[in-house]
């Protein structure tokens, strides 16, 4: 056992009045006393003073398998099993030295992530817990399809579907529309027709899991909406001045496509 102690303490939903001394033992929380609490003698403190103690972060949308390069998640597909292992545990490490215990894997090259979240639930490594989606669903040369996700007609989503089952994904995650780094995708319009959209998502809750949508087009944000996604990441609302006219908004974020 052992424990910390700082002048400030947030646990969560409020800010403890005095700070706090927090008993940990064999990696877990036991304890949450006083600032002016005495441990048990044969417990170390470690007096934090005036810093504020506070419990994990969690990073809800992160990329393990990218380096933080420029163009990361293009480069994925030339590294080696290894190469890319390497990169994984280091963006674990960086993770946590700034206070993250749990990440949210929205973009796995193939289901490397996920591959590893299994044995690390078993025997913790002590890095960041992992939730984990595999590799994003995307159209045909779409936004990320290099990280083996792209799926055509009925029969190819709901295969990727039942594999995410079968994977026991936490969260399956799909790019409703084109994204910034991957050339050829277009941010301005939906990836996926609505009845396809509207499909995977049935097929996922179907399973008791969520979906959540890579979303920059407004046409995009609105099919996710529609379909009754969990979550959108991003919702930048982009469209062309033609689009917003067509739309009838005047309040979104105009631009020129760009492929």
């Amino acid at each position: 056992m052992f424990a910390i102690r700082a002048n400030h303490a947030f646990d969560g939903e409020a800010f403890r009045s005095g700070g706090a001394t927090v008993l940990v033992e064999d990696g877990g929380i036991v304890g949450v006393e006083p600032v002016g609490y005495e441990p048990p003698s044969d417990c170390d403190l470690v007096d934090y003073g005036d810093a504020t103690v506070l419990p994990g972060l969690i990073d809800t949308h992160v990329h393990l398998v990218g380096d933080s390069g420029v163009m990361a998640l293009e480069r994925v597909a030339e590294y080696s099993p290894e190469e890319i292992d390497a990169v994984v545990i280091e963006a674990l490490r960086r993770q946590l030295a700034a206070g993250v215990t749990t990440v949210r894997d929205l973009g796995d090259w193939h289901f490397n992530v996920v591959e590893r979240r299994d044995p690390q639930r078993q025997v913790d490594d002590g890095l960041p817990w992992i939730v984990a989606s595999g590799p994003p669903i995307t159209a045909p040369g779409g936004h990320c399809g290099h990280l083996g996700g792209e799926v055509s007609g009925a029969d190819e989503i709901v295969g990727a579907a039942r594999e995410r089952m079968e994977r026991q994904v936490d969260v399956v995650k799909v790019m409703a529309s084109g994204g910034m780094v991957t050339t050829g995708s277009d941010v301005f319009t939906p990836q996926f027709s609505i009845e396809e959209l509207r499909l995977l998502v049935e097929q996922t809750h179907a399973a008791g899991l969520p979906v959540t949508a890579h979303a920059h087009s407004a046409a995009a944000v609105d099919q996710a909406v529609a379909v009754g996604v969990e979550g959108i990441e991003h919702a930048s609302s982009r469209a062309t001045e033609e689009q917003l006219a067509a739309l009838g908004r005047t309040n979104l974020m105009a631009g020129t496509p760009t492929r």
